[in-house]
Order: structure tokens, then sequence, then C-alpha cells
């Protein structure tokens, strides 16, 4: 992605058929031909004429959120799939409620998009292809925040509220960053010894995530706990674009479990939040999740590597967080690494 800016259209990994467990294989699709110099690459696909951008796609996709939002609808998640290269709309409908055509969500995307003037070529074109939606049928909320009582590192006026996700440095200086919705935290417990000050810094609670930035007046390692007894350095960070299809593993104080086997499903989506009313984006989604409440803040990630900060759960045990590498951009903060 750096060697060719603007070129790729998609990024994500899967599985070849016959293959078990993680084995996995990645998926470049580029706006137009293949370079020549970037088809000697092992265990990678490289296909070209996607015609539109990554960023591009995924701008379509937050469009698709709004217009489902200027349309009445409350419970959605829209994202940009790459392999299937659309923009999945999903709708959860009480039992009974019709569900939309695409030609028409189709329609109303096209002239969203032709309003606000952001595309040129391809990209300023919505068709009904362009579109795939699924009727999701059962009540709200869509998603839920893991926020309630019972996590155990970051506290509010000495009640564990939420789960402390990764150390940072940042404008203010060090710190950590934990989920935007875990309002009124001021205190971080560290196992074994009083708990001690945080101050808040700054939050992205929106289109760039859910994430707040805290500093302490201790000093923030780069390490985390894999579980409650082991503590593991953060080595990288992953970036969004290839998580698709990937395995990450998830740890919360409130859970109190580290789990694997895993998948990202999809990321840069965005779901509507009543805590916030509004559309937060920039989303990844897994296939499960062990996360309950008091989990929210705490880290995805995958053997030493940084991927997410945990955020939410669906009504079909899915899970949600904010890329790392969004978080540091909403932030302007930076992951701390061994």
């Amino acid at each position: 992605m750096s060697q060719y800016p603007g070129q790729i259209s998609a990024v994500w990994m899967d599985s070849p058929p016959g293959t078990l467990g993680p084995s996995t294989r990645g998926h470049i699709r580029f706006t137009r031909e293949v370079p020549e110099g970037a088809t000697d690459m092992e265990n990678v696909v490289l296909t070209g004429d996607g015609l539109i951008s990554m960023a591009d796609h995924r701008r379509r996709a937050e469009m698709a959120a709004q217009v489902l939002s200027d349309l009445g609808y409350t419970e959605f998640a829209t994202f940009f799939s790459p392999s299937e290269n659309t923009i999945n709309l999903e709708l959860l409908l009480p039992d009974g409620e019709p569900e939309p055509s695409e030609v028409a969500l189709a329609a109303a995307l096209q002239q969203h998009v032709q309003d606000t003037q952001e595309f040129q070529g391809r990209a300023s074109q919505v068709v009904e292809t362009d579109v795939a939606l699924t009727a999701l049928r059962g009540s709200g909320p869509f998603i839920t925040n893991v926020h309630s009582r019972g996590g155990n590192w970051l506290l509010d006026d000495g009640a564990r509220f939420c789960t402390s996700g990764w150390s940072v440095s940042g404008p203010n200086g060090d710190g950590i960053i934990t989920a935007a919705h875990c309002r009124g935290l001021n205190q971080f417990e560290q196992p074994g010894i009083t708990p001690y000050s945080m101050s808040w810094r700054d939050q992205e609670w929106g289109s760039g995530g859910d994430v707040e930035y805290h500093t302490t007046s201790h000093v923030e390692l780069a390490e985390f706990y894999a579980r409650a007894t082991s503590i593991r350095d953060v080595t990288s960070i992953k970036t969004t674009d290839t998580m698709v299809g990937g395995t990450v593993c998830v740890y919360g104080r409130a859970s109190n479990s580290r789990t694997c086997s895993i998948t990202v499903q999809a990321v840069n989506i965005s779901v509507p939040d009543p805590d916030c009313n509004c559309n937060v984006g920039s989303l990844a989604r897994t296939d499960t999740t062990p996360s309950i409440r008091g989990d929210s803040g705490g880290g995805w990630s995958y053997n030493y590597a940084a991927l997410g900060v945990n955020k939410a759960y669906d009504n079909f045990g899915r899970g949600y967080f904010t890329p790392v590498e969004e978080a540091q951009d909403a932030l302007n903060v930076t992951i701390k690494t061994q």
C-alpha cells in the first residue's frame, strides 16, 4: 500500500479450499492493471480492474450509513466487502416490516454521492450491483456497548467500569487509550497496588471510531495483559485494511479470559450508537466475541501485535472494535511498541 498509494482497490485474506485452521492467503485488487513490479509475491493473489480506490470504497460505505439514517432507519451496519466488491447494508427489522429494495437504496446513495461531489470516475456512480442488502429480523439495539460496571482496571471514582487498552505516546504525554463511551474514568487499577489517577485528554466517538486518550501519574509500558497472569510485549500493530479474514484474540477484565480462533469479518463498518446518538464508523467486526459488559476498551490482539480497542457486541454474537490504526489517527497518538 505504501508502494502503490491510491492504486489499490481492496485487500483481504481467506483460507484456500481444503485448508484447515488459520492457514491463509492474501488478496490484493488493484484499481487498474497489476503493476509489473508486484507480480512475484508468495501466497498472495493479485488482480486488477478494481476501478475504485480503498479510500473511496470506505467513504461510500460511510455515506451509506448517513443515507440509512436519513431514511429513518436506526438499527443497521454498513461496510465495504473487499471480497464481494459491494457496499453491504445490514438492516435489523421487526418481523413483518417489509425490507427496502436494493434499487431504491442504490438510488438514494447515488443522489447523496452526487450532492457531495467528492468523487471522480467510477466512484461517483452507484448502481444496483454496488449494493448488497441483508435484512436481519429482531428487535434493537443493533449493538450493545460493553461498558457497564465489572471491568477491572479503569475506574470511575473507585468503581470498576472498563478495561484499559494500549499504552501510547501522545501530544499530552505518555498514557493509555480505551473506549470513549467509558465516560467518567479517572483512575487506573494495577493489580497489587493502590489505584492511581488518570487525566482525560481527548476522544473520538463518531465517524473515526470509539476511543479516548488518558495520561496517568505512572509509567506506561509497551506491554499488555494477554491473560490475567500473562503479560506480553507489544511488538507491532496491524493495519486496518490487512485485517479482513485474519485471526484475532481478545481479553477483557470483566470476562477475565483470552479467546482466540476469532476471525475479522469486515473493517470500516459504520453503526448507529444510541449512547452518543450518532453513527460510529471506522470499526472492525468479528464473527464472534466472548466480551461482556466491563470489557470495553480492552485490547484485541494476535500474538504480540496490537489490533484494536474493544467496543461492543451485537444481537448475533459478533464483536466490534476500533482498529489501532484508526485510534492513532483520531487521537494523534502512537501505540508504544518494543
